[in-house]
Order: C-alpha cells, then sequence, then structure tokens
C-alpha cells in the first residue's frame, strides 16, 4: 500500500516551479524528487505530532525530532522501501527515544561513556551513504563527531530526562544498521 496524496502535492508544486523557467530533463526530476521529500517529511511529521500530543507528549516529541532532524542528514540511517514500513519504523524510534527516555534508564557512567563512544563512532562512519557525497565526508565528519557530544551534554545537564540521549543512541543504531546493510548486500 501506498500514500500518494503528498506524493501528488509535490507533484503539482513541481510542475508549477517547472513550467515558470526552463529546466534541464535532470534537474525537473531532482526537483520532484526533492518535494516528493519533503512533503513525505512533512507529512510524518505531522502526523507523528498529533499521536504525540494525543498521548500528552508534544514536548518530548520535539526534543526527540529535533536531535533526529540534526543527526540523520549527517550520519545517515535506515531506509525503508515502502511508505508504510517508514512510518511504522519512524513511529517506533520516536516512541522509544520519548517514553524510554522519559525513564531515565541509562545510568551516569553510561552516559559519560556514551559520548566518548558515539562521538568516535559518528566521526567513523559518517555519512553512511559515501557514493554521492565523498567530497564532503570530511565536513560529515567533524558535524557528527562536534553534535554528538553537544547534544549528549546538553542533555546530561540541561535537560532532565534522557530523551535527546536516546533519541542520538536509536539514531545511531538505525545508522550502523543500514551502514551494516548497505555493506552485506549492495558490497558499497
Amino acid at each position: 500500500m501506498e500514500i500518494t496524496f503528498y506524493r501528488k502535492l509535490a507533484n503539482k508544486v513541481a510542475d508549477a516551479v517547472i513550467s515558470n523557467a526552463e529546466y534541464s530533463e535532470a534537474e525537473a526530476r531532482r526537483i520532484r524528487y526533492g518535494l516528493v521529500c519533503i512533503f513525505s517529511d512533512l507529512y510524518k511529521f505531522i502526523l507523528l505530532l498529533i499521536v504525540f500530543t494525543l498521548f500528552s507528549a508534544t514536548l518530548e516529541y520535539l526534543l526527540a525530532f529535533a536531535v533526529i532532524l540534526l543527526l540523520r542528514p549527517i550520519l545517515g540511517g535506515y531506509h525503508a522501501k515502502n511508505e508504510l514500513v517508514c512510518l511504522a519504523v519512524s513511529f517506533i524510534t520516536m516512541a522509544i527515544s520519548v517514553f524510554a527516555g522519559k525513564l531515565d534508564i541509562i545510568p551516569g557512567f553510561i552516559q559519560i561513556i556514551l559520548v566518548i563512544v558515539l562521538t568516535i563512532t559518528g566521526a567513523t562512519i559518517a555519512p553512511v551513504r559515501t557514493r554521492k557525497v565523498e567530497e564532503r565526508t570530511g565536513i560529515y565528519k567533524i558535524l557528527a563527531a562536534t553534535l554528538t557530544p553537544a547534544i549528549l551534554l546538553l542533555d546530561y545537564f540541561y535537560i532532565p530526562a534522557q530523551i535527546l540521549q536516546v533519541s542520538v543512541v536509536t539514531t545511531y543504531l538505525l545508522s550502523v544498521y543500514q551502514l551494516l546493510k548497505n555493506k552485506l548486500f549492495n558490497n558499497i
């Protein structure tokens, strides 16, 4: 089952943009793809915002979403082939981040170890997809090694729950999963 309404909307917007200027076929395809991605993510964001608002966890959802919004473009991560699977994985990731993060389950010494281990991991694996971003790999590694400890330390010192930390861990787990999947099945 495919969710198509945002694709139709994105294609109509793309048609309006493309018809008002001269673009090559490749540029038009990139515009269409970019708009579909934007509308897809906006759709997921709004849908999950409604769900977590019903659970009275709006602020927690926004915190978890901010972490994923910052780290996901740098690290890469899991990409589902199906929109419903993508929505389900997004919901599960957010639910784990929000509800496990509220429980404060990570002891203090593990939090410090996470700062070190995840910073090194981020500098090592970023970006997971390297075909199109080879020239910017160094920038992604520096960003991962800078943002990861900043987010983890912000959560450790200033935020009462561990939502940011759990979000960082789940984002890294999905990125490592995608990296292993790429290496094993695609021989990248």
